[in-house]
């Protein structure tokens, strides 16, 4: 079931810069470099070496819906979907995807998208 499509909508930069504040604060979040040729996009990763995890989880400033695209097991991205918080939009390695956040989630939906990304990169 894909996101009610929503051309051009982005989050103010004040809310985006909380969301980036918010991430950095997660335990193990790292900003990844990302490429020049894309200005305003960010990726963020855990790394954590305790527990031998290092992987990309939440990419921001995507010019599409919200903006943001978080990467989970193909599971909870077909939950996501179902649910219409997030839509699987590419494939990724180890049987995962990149899901785009749907755009008009209220803050508590997209705190619950990031967090179950977030945690999924423990598993």
């Amino acid at each position: 079931m894909p996101c009610t499509p929503e051309t051009g909508a982005s989050e103010p930069t004040s809310d985006r810069d909380a969301l980036h504040d918010w991430v950095l604060g997660l335990p193990w979040v790292v900003e990844r470099p990302h490429s020049p040729g894309l200005p305003g996009v960010r990726i963020f990763g855990v790394d954590c070496a305790p527990m031998g995890v290092r992987s990309v989880w939440l990419v921001t400033g995507l010019p599409d819906s919200s903006g943001v695209a978080v990467v989970v097991p193909e599971a909870v991205g077909a939950d996501f979907d179902l649910l219409r918080l997030a839509e699987p939009v590419a494939p990724m390695s180890a049987e995962h995807v990149l899901a785009a956040v749907c755009a008009g989630l209220d803050a508590r939906e997209i705190e619950r998208v990031l967090l179950e990304a977030y945690t999924s990169t423990f598993a």
